[in-house]
């Protein structure tokens, strides 16, 4: 668990004043540094971005439910955007520096199997980041406890300086890349064309009628009006945001439905279970496929692959996770390689205090946070 303690970190122009003072490392990693200044550069960022921090959060919400929130993220001595310097919650930047951590271990796994991207691969990642920020924007967008209001994922990147989102992007390529060789296919044109055309069948191109309930009951009785011999089409009409939905290759739309749905396998003109999906039911039939090229499903190819290999690389992850040897800067807590994460110290150091004299305020609840995944830092 992370407990939050209101230890002060020194951010952007205070940097210099305390260097004498702590290490110029934040953490190592096997021997490889993660400075103090990158470190206090990204939360500085972060901590002058709330577009950012709610896309966090939005984030944090859909994971959990919205069941938890992220710690708070700006530390006492000073009120959100009073101007320069602004502290973080040593909660929070003990939870970042786990992250950048678990990127370094990432990084490692890559270059001990020689993967590199490529420029078109770093293309394509940053495209689904925008894709992912909107996504979970929209989602929180009709919630009644947490939303981000009218921010787009394209105000939320612009928020922050473009070296950030620039090796963000470059580590989610990574990851993809790496997921891609541990599933045992490769990430070249040729290995994912030999993968699509064993499989072609699921990235078809498929036109679909869908209908929503509220309830699994409403949409068990309209599984039963199409037994009974009602057209699904007249059905669905009938729902809200029922009728046909145009069309996309499959795997896509499959791969945005619950594990276990099997869409992939539903024949044609026939409509499927209800399913569960986000507090509502839907029915679905496919009314026509379609062979698509794989240049046009390449997108789609390489999302299967890496989720082909994502557990496998979750569990090389974790296991270099617990074997590495992993130093930590006291002023953020300590290492744990049992648990993989840092433990926050108990009480903060007065010599690490920006404030001294505001070190009891600005507290939040105790939680265990991840404010990034391994995709969006």
């Amino acid at each position: 668990m992370k407990r939050l303690i209101v230890l002060l970190i020194v951010i952007a122009g205070g940097l210099a004043a305390a260097a004498f003072a702590v290490p110029s490392n934040a953490a190592t990693v096997n021997g490889a540094s993660i400075s103090q200044q990158q470190l206090n550069s990204d939360l500085n960022a972060i901590a002058g971005s709330p577009e950012y921090q709610c896309f966090l959060n939005a984030q944090e919400a859909v994971a959990t439910g919205g069941q938890s929130a992220l710690p708070s993220i700006t530390g006492a001595g000073q009120s959100d955007g009073s101007g320069s310097h602004p502290t973080v919650t040593t909660s929070f930047a003990s939870t970042y520096l786990d992250t950048a951590i678990g990127h370094q271990l990432i990084l490692e796994l890559a270059a001990k199997r020689h993967l590199q991207v490529t420029a078109q691969e770093i293309s394509t990642a940053h495209a689904a980041l925008v894709n992912q920020v909107t996504a979970y924007l929209q989602e929180v967008s009709s919630s009644s406890t947490f939303s981000c209001g009218s921010i787009t994922a394209q105000a939320v990147l612009a928020s922050m300086p473009g070296s950030f989102i620039a090796s963000n992007v470059r580590f989610d390529a990574t990851v993809g890349v790496l997921e891609e060789n541990v599933a045992g296919i490769g990430s070249s044109d040729a290995d994912l064309e030999r993968y699509f055309n064993a499989n072609a069948a699921q990235f078809d191109t498929a036109c679909f009628t869908v209908a929503e309930y509220s309830s699994q009951s409403d949409a068990a009785a309209a599984v039963a009006q199409v037994a009974a011999g009602t057209p699904f089409a007249q059905v669905a009409a009938a729902a809200t945001g029922g009728g046909p939905q145009g069309c996309d290759i499959l795997y896509g739309v499959a791969a945005e439905l619950p594990s276990g749905t099997n869409l992939e396998s539903l024949p044609l003109n026939t409509v499927s279970s209800p399913i569960a999906e986000n507090g509502s039911y839907l029915v679905i039939e496919i009314t026509k496929r379609t062979p698509t090229r794989f240049a046009k499903a390449k997108p789609e190819v390489e999302s299967a692959v890496q989720n082909a290999g994502a557990t496998k690389a979750r569990t090389e992850v974790d296991a270099a996770e617990k074997a590495a040897d992993v130093w930590v800067n006291a002023r953020y807590g300590t290492w744990v390689p049992a648990q993989s994460e840092i433990l926050p110290p108990t009480s903060p150091s007065t010599a690490d205090l920006l404030n001294r004299s505001s070190s009891g305020s600005g507290t939040a609840a105790s939680r265990a946070a991840t404010p990034a995944t391994g995709q969006t830092p």
